[in-house]
């Protein structure tokens, strides 16, 4: 049943419901639900590849040199840069230059915004997300890489377990934080195969595609290509489109009832101070009665959810036991299953 037949059904059940209001109930009903304990559908698995240094030059350097000119937001690329940068945007490759990250090796990390050939032609220009407050000059070396790294769904709520499968170990995502990096590698020059996840801020790029989703910074910065694997929770789906429906294996009729007992409390609340007693609908006991449906309603659902959220959990085991042995890479494929 999609959001747009559940709101109808509540519109003819509520007298006087709105058929928008009656979608924002179900909605918050939904969620509401979501929250109430883990569940199947919010569990997930992804992943991260890092693309290492892009356009490798000299030892640590990317390919040619670019230009940066203090309180100024601009680098730009000499000709090899500039033909480096060109050839990689115009391939399509993955991650998008706007997802990575520029320095000065020396220097301060920034996020790339934008490129483009026109704002110097012929050679490229970077935009970065702040004004350049290192020193500047003509002909210097620099280094493009991903530090940072989005969440695979944008309602993410934590991870649950992470993997180097390459080197089978444990990630680190509970332990530091862009506090404990300040003290530990203020510059960011320690570079390494990462063995921390650590929250950096929400992704902020105007032009990205992530935008508003968590970023999370790999420490220490990873400058090979390497692939590491997360588990992962999620609030879930939400009722927003008119043919959204309900994840399994939550039923419409749990999530109907949860809505309709927001609805009895809205009509109680709409009654009249001179109302006369008796008259009308008693919104209280239906309230009431709705919650003790829903109750009824969710065992069953409950019980069913319990047996897919067990068989999640049996394909790994969580973090600091075993050594990780379930994780390790065998034959180019990651061995979830403890065997």
């Amino acid at each position: 049943m999609s959001l747009n037949s559940m709101a109808q059904r509540m519109v003819l059940e509520v007298p006087g419901l709105s058929s928008p209001y009656a979608r924002t109930l179900l909605d918050e009903a939904l969620g509401l639900i979501e929250d109430s304990q883990m569940w199947s559908f919010q569990l997930g698995t992804s992943g991260w590849l890092t693309p290492g240094l892009l356009f490798p030059g000299g030892p640590g350097t990317s390919l040619g040199t670019v230009t940066v000119t203090p309180y100024s937001d601009q680098v730009i690329g000499d000709a090899v840069s500039s033909a480096a940068w060109a050839e990689y945007v115009n391939a399509g490759t993955s991650p998008l230059l706007t997802e990575c990250q520029f320095r000065s090796p020396d220097y301060s990390l920034y996020s790339i915004i934008n490129y483009d050939t026109s704002s110097n032609p012929p050679f490229g220009t970077l935009t970065l997300d702040r004004l350049w407050m290192e020193p500047g000059g003509v002909g210097q070396s620099y280094m493009i890489y991903q530090a940072y790294f989005p969440v695979p769904v944008p309602d993410f709520k934590r991870f649950l377990s992470a993997r180097d499968t390459s080197n089978n170990a444990p990630m680190d995502y509970w332990s530091l934080s862009q506090k404990d990096l300040a003290v530990k590698d203020p510059q960011r020059t320690i570079f390494d195969e990462p063995n921390y996840i650590v929250p950096f801020a929400p992704d902020a790029r105007p032009t990205s595609p992530t935008l508003g989703s968590m970023l999370y910074e790999l420490w220490p910065h990873p400058l090979s290509v390497l692939p590491y694997t997360f588990q992962y929770l999620r609030r879930g789906p939400r009722l927003a489109l008119p043919s959204d429906t309900v994840p399994f294996p939550l039923t419409e009729e749990a999530v109907l009832w949860r809505a309709k007992n927001s609805a009895y409390v809205y009509k109680e609340a709409q009654k009249g101070e001179d109302m006369q007693r008796g008259s009308g609908a008693d919104w209280k006991f239906l309230a009431e009665a709705a919650m003790e449906e829903f109750k009824i309603a969710m065992k069953p659902v409950k019980d069913r959810d319990r047996d897919l959220v067990e068989l999640y959990f049996m394909r790994y085991k969580p973090d600091m036991y075993n050594g990780g042995e379930p994780f390790a890479t065998q034959n180019m494929k990651l061995n979830v299953g403890g065997l």
